[in-house]
């Protein structure tokens, strides 16, 4: 194969990693509010000429939670891009949670996306689906999430492999192994706290391209880091070839 195909190939390769359709997505744009599916409890707050939501404590929506969510039995992955967290305490605080079995207040069955009291954010299984145990560091702390700029964080729970995953901005931050819940389903979940609020989040926080996805799909790294890899990789075939 010429060298120009096979960089042609690499690259054609990475932009297809994230290109399955979601069954749910909601993402906002300057233009104004595009929800292509709808029932969360405590709406996101939009403001005019953002590209983004915000939620959390003062946002207008209070902690967004949905526990209609339906069509998810097995394997899936939920993505979302953060920024701006106002403010924190030194108290645990969560700003995501995950449900199956049905759960509709705190944090039984539950996965959860949750600050330390020394500020890292960890994934937390609470008994998903009947599994305990397992977390997972995700490599942030609050003063990362402060920050003006979109931090993508995406969790994979994979049947097939058994494993349970988070990616930041398209790397692997770690992943819970032995995965096998009982009651994989998804059925709910919530922004900002658990169900019925427990250890809300303190602040606010802004928001777009929620996707909730049937199945496992993995995140497309972060455009610098996929292109070096892309154009080493490609070095190091037409290198081999060289040598042949």
């Amino acid at each position: 194969m010429k060298r120009s195909l096979v960089i042609l190939a690499l690259l054609a390769a990475a932009g297809m990693v994230h290109a399955a359709t979601p069954i749910y997505s909601w993402e906002w744009t300057e233009e104004g509010e595009q929800i292509t599916a709808s029932g969360w409890n405590g709406s996101f707050n939009y403001t005019s000429g953002n590209d983004y939501a915000t939620f959390g404590s003062g946002s207008g929506g209070g902690t967004p939670y949905n526990s209609r969510i339906t069509g998810i039995q097995g394997s899936f992955t939920v993505s979302f891009d953060l920024k701006n967290l106002s403010s924190t305490s030194n108290g645990w605080k969560d700003i995501f949670s995950l449900y199956t079995n049905g759960t509709v207040s705190g944090e039984s069955n539950s996965m959860v996306l949750e600050f330390t009291n020394n500020g890292e954010l960890y994934l937390y299984n609470k008994g998903f689906g009947g599994q305990t145990g397992g977390n997972i560091n995700t490599g942030l702390t609050w003063t990362d999430l402060q920050q003006d700029s979109w931090t993508n964080l995406s969790i994979v729970s994979d049947l097939s492999s058994q494993t349970l995953s988070v990616y930041v901005n398209g790397a692997l931050a770690g992943t819970i192994t032995e995965w096998n819940p009982s009651s994989p389903a998804l059925t709910g979940s919530q922004f900002g706290a658990s169900f019925g609020n427990t250890r809300p989040m303190n602040g606010t926080m802004d928001i777009n391209n929620i996707k909730f996805y049937d199945g496992v799909v993995l995140p497309v790294p972060e455009a610098a880091t996929a292109s070096l890899g892309l154009l080493g990789l490609a070095a190091l075939m037409m290198r081999r070839r060289r040598c042949y």
